[in-house]
């Protein structure tokens, strides 16, 4: 066992520019009490190495770097991260992403004044900055908390069942013990591996929501370049690959959960059915009411001449 508290998971590949800005806003922590774990999965070793030590050689032992000798993919690099740590929370830190001074402080202390262990863990609201690189800076070209704002005290496990991304890997400090319900990563998938992790983390219990915005999920447009978010890598639409990969498991009789999330998808793509339906009927009245509007007008002009 670390004699850390929070364990940080940081898979990165090439992409020295995000993983310095990720260690910078990590060294401004109000809260230290964490050890970094890097996976780098199959990039530049001097690169990296270079990057770490002009990022501060002072780490020492707080911060480990894996080097695999080629890539294994973000579900494998982030099963290999949970294996090598110890600590007993635990952040996955996408190198992309940026978290509040206050972030760890504010997040441990909440999870630290559960004394029964009914958080599993919490999650805070977050910052969506859309932003681009230019000769080698990172340009910001906006920065809103209108998408990530989270409003309650709990997060609806039945949203996070019939939708993706309810939960964003950054905003997101779980309990270790929370895994011996959960299990391990889900190698075999190529994205959604955090999403996919995190539905059976709430297993183990509920999520708490902390409303502030403690963190950045960050965007950029697709270039397919290394700068890029990995979703460029594939050729698919993974978030319904996934969801079919759900319904198919549930039909060649899964477990109860996958049976469940299937109800819960097929429930909630239903929904949004019958939701596009009557978006279409409301046109065609406001259309056939324009028309009926028209006619009036000609007809009173009529009556007047």
């Amino acid at each position: 066992m670390s004699s850390y508290k929070v364990a940080i998971l940081l898979r990165t590949k090439n992409r020295p520019v995000f993983l310095r800005r990720a260690l910078e806003t990590l060294r401004a922590q109000s809260f230290q009490d964490f050890r970094i774990h890097i996976i780098n999965d199959g990039g530049d070793m001097a690169a990296l190495r270079a990057c770490v030590a002009e990022c501060g050689p002072s780490w020492g032992e707080r911060l480990s770097c894996v080097d695999l000798p080629r890539s294994v993919g973000r579900s494998k690099a982030l099963a290999l991260a949970l294996a090598v740590s110890g600590e007993p929370y635990i952040l996955i830190h996408d190198d992309d992403d940026t978290l509040e001074p206050s972030f760890l402080a504010e997040t441990v202390a909440f999870l630290e004044r559960d004394g029964t262990g009914f958080y599993a863990g919490v999650t805070t609201s977050n910052y969506d900055v859309y932003e681009r690189i230019e000769d080698g800076r990172i340009i910001t070209d906006r920065k809103t908390d209108q998408f990530g704002r989270k409003s309650g005290s709990l997060v609806d496990y039945g949203l996070y069942l019939s939708h993706m991304y309810v939960i964003m890997p950054i905003t997101f400090l779980f309990r270790r013990t929370a895994l011996a319900v959960a299990g391990g990563v889900e190698t075999r998938l190529d994205y959604v591996e955090d999403h996919d992790l995190f539905l059976r983390v709430m297993m183990a219990g509920e999520v708490g929501i902390l409303e502030e915005c403690l963190c950045s999920y960050h965007h950029r447009l697709a270039t397919g370049d290394a700068n890029d978010a990995s979703q460029h890598e594939v050729t698919y639409d993974y978030e319904l690959a996934y969801k079919n990969g759900i319904i198919r498991k549930a039909m060649q009789g899964g477990d109860r959960l996958r049976q469940m999330q299937a109800g819960f998808i097929q429930g909630n793509h239903l929904g949004r059915s019958q939701l596009g339906q009557l978006s279409r009927q409301v046109a065609q009245l406001q259309e056939g009411f324009a028309s009926l509007s028209q006619v009036m007008v000609e007809l009173l002009g009529h009556i007047r001449r």
